[in-house]
């Protein structure tokens, strides 16, 4: 209650009937979540049962292929996999010290670009852990731009950290069709990379 600015908002506010669709009201059909700062691609489902659906897609590892760009610095190889469990400690995350209880948490990572020690990465998601990205590539010394919560530097002309969820690939609930959505960089990163990494 009092909840304002937020996506599940406009949904409502333009399509009334998604206020009943998900576990709870405040989701409005949302089938997964993407941190404040973090612009780019969104599944909404219409009705409870596709919502259901893709939800179960979203909870197992390869029923969704997300992939994300990411403006790091640090030395980084070409390619590469993390697999490191992740621990919540209050608003953040942190990778789990052994023996601790802790959430799988694998990603991918590829280098599309890079100019000394600045990379532009395309970043898959196998698990959906709270900030796992930023906290993936901040653990191997690659921290997103922006990101001062996980180790990034603030960047000039950068309100925020530089992240984007690029593309969400999956088995269309009602067609059975393969489906690959994607969402162009905004133009406030588009700037940014332009200016690091020509």
């Amino acid at each position: 209650p009092g909840e304002t600015g937020t996506v599940a908002n406009a949904l409502v506010a333009r399509w009334p009937a998604l206020a009943s669709v998900g576990a709870d009201p405040r989701e409005a059909g949302l089938c997964h979540r993407l941190d404040v700062e973090t612009s780019g691609t969104m599944l909404v489902a219409k009705t409870p049962e596709v919502w259901t659906t893709m939800r179960a897609a979203f909870s197992e590892s390869g029923g969704v292929d997300k992939r994300y760009l990411a403006l790091v610095r640090g030395p980084l190889a070409d390619d590469g996999e993390i697999e490191l469990p992740l621990v919540h400690a209050g608003d953040h995350v942190r990778p789990a010290i052994e023996g601790e209880e802790a959430r799988p948490a694998k990603s991918s990572f590829t280098v599309l670009k890079r100019k000394g020690v600045i990379s532009l990465v395309e970043v898959r998601l196998f698990t959906g852990v709270l900030h796992q990205v930023r906290a993936h590539l901040s653990a191997i010394g690659a921290p997103i731009i922006g990101d001062t919560r996980y180790g990034g530097r603030a960047e000039a002309d950068l309100s925020r950290f530089f992240l984007h969820a690029a593309s969400l690939t999956f088995t269309h609930p009602v067609t059975g069709q393969t489906t690959k959505v994607e969402s162009p960089l905004p133009p406030e990163l588009s700037r940014v990379l332009e200016r690091l990494v020509p």
